[in-house]
């Protein structure tokens, strides 16, 4: 054997831990998964997804609508057109008002009619907000319509409904 293959005392194959016994006295490290700490860090993980994930809580009652043919039947009885042009624009009676002035087209379209059953059909575009709607419904009401009548026109496709997406979406 040569010299640069004996150990520091000089015997072949020993190391520097063995003289002073120092392996007998390392211990293996301890391997075993505490479960605590793991535990902790799904909870905390858990409580963070939590507190930046948005719920979406739609608003109002789900109304499954049938599949049909059928249509309104057209009545004889005369209606008051309500027509919401672009931009908001209301054109009432043969004149052009806004919101508020409808209540006052209302009433006096209300006070020169002499039927008992007033109708009001509300013409609308697919942009039309159900808040303006429904206010529109309750200032009829109060006004004196009967009913409320809501026509729209009918798109092709859904496509055309939903906003624009992709580069150059933005209208600039």
């Amino acid at each position: 054997m040569r010299k640069d293959e004996q150990g520091p005392s000089g015997r072949p194959g020993t190391s520097f831990a063995e003289p002073f016994a120092f392996r007998a006295r390392l211990r293996r490290a301890d391997t075993r998964i505490d479960f605590i700490p793991v535990l902790d860090m799904i909870v905390i993980a858990m409580l963070v997804s939590l507190l930046f994930t948005r719920f979406v809580s739609l608003p109002g009652v789900r109304v499954d609508l049938p599949n049909t043919e059928m249509r309104m039947q057209h009545s004889p009885q005369a209606v008051a057109v309500l027509t919401i042009g672009n931009n908001g624009m209301l054109f009432f009676d043969g004149a052009v008002v806004n919101a508020g002035t409808i209540e006052r087209g209302f009433k006096r379209y209300i006070e020169s009619s002499d039927r008992e059953t007033r109708v009001l059909l509300i013409k609308a575009n697919y942009s039309m907000e159900m808040q303006d709607f429904l206010r529109l419904c309750e200032l009829a009401k109060a006004a004196g319509f009967n009913q409320v009548q809501l026509a729209g026109k009918k798109k092709d496709t859904i496509e055309e409904l939903l906003p624009p997406t992709g580069p150059g979406a933005g209208g600039s």
